[in-house]
């Protein structure tokens, strides 16, 4: 389980969120925007590690689907929390599949057996757990209902992000080399390249 994110400010969580819907959807998430939306604390860089952790941002910064349905989906911004918090918690959820409903005892017993940090520290892991779910509605969502789809939608961000980015104005070219079969009969040729006009070119 990666490192299991905490505010020291969590009383500003609702806030954070709030913020996701009332401004434009950056492109990227990092101090500089922070404080460019009106979070100047030095603590206010704890919630980057939050969204990271339950996929609103990627390993860069940058906004996710969820992070732009939970702007231009209001009325569902509950229920968008709740699937994030579920697959960011994955291996809570998997031992509790109603871990915000679990008691601040349970929660710290199960935090604490998953990092070596202190006791002040733990407890804020939980007190932040509390704070996102009391923001998200979990009444029609749970760890079953998301099944593979929510899966799918974690690896496809994943692949995602292991592509480079192309600077504006470079144009990348790509050279195949097909080195075809000595034949005589002419329909190995046809078939060869029909199959490379299906599955590759037809992807330009």
């Amino acid at each position: 389980m990666p490192e299991i994110p905490y505010t020291p400010l969590v009383g500003k969580i609702k806030k954070y969120f709030d913020k996701i819907q009332e401004v434009a959807v950056p492109e990227k998430v990092n101090r500089t925007w922070l404080k460019t939306v009106g979070f100047r604390s030095g603590n206010d860089v704890y919630i980057l590690k939050i969204w990271k952790f339950i996929g609103f941002i990627d390993s860069s910064g940058i906004p996710t689907k969820l992070w732009r349905e939970y702007k231009n989906n209001p009325k569902e911004a509950g229920k968008i929390l709740a699937r994030a918090i579920i697959q960011g918690y994955k291996e809570l959820y998997a031992t509790y599949p109603d871990a915000h409903k679990k008691d601040r005892e349970t929660l710290y017993a199960f935090f604490s057996s998953k990092t070596e940090k202190a006791k002040e520290t733990v407890n804020r892991m939980v007190t932040t757990f509390i704070k996102l779910c009391q923001l998200a509605k979990f009444e029609e969502v749970t760890p079953e209902s998301l099944g593979g789809a929510e899966e799918a939608e974690i690896g496809e961000r994943k692949e995602f992000e292991k592509v480079p980015t192309i600077p504006p104005g470079v144009t990348l070219n790509v050279n195949i080399q097909l080195t075809l079969p000595a034949t005589d009969d002419a329909s190995v040729y046809d078939k060869i390249f029909k199959a490379l006009k299906e599955h590759l070119l037809s992807r330009s």
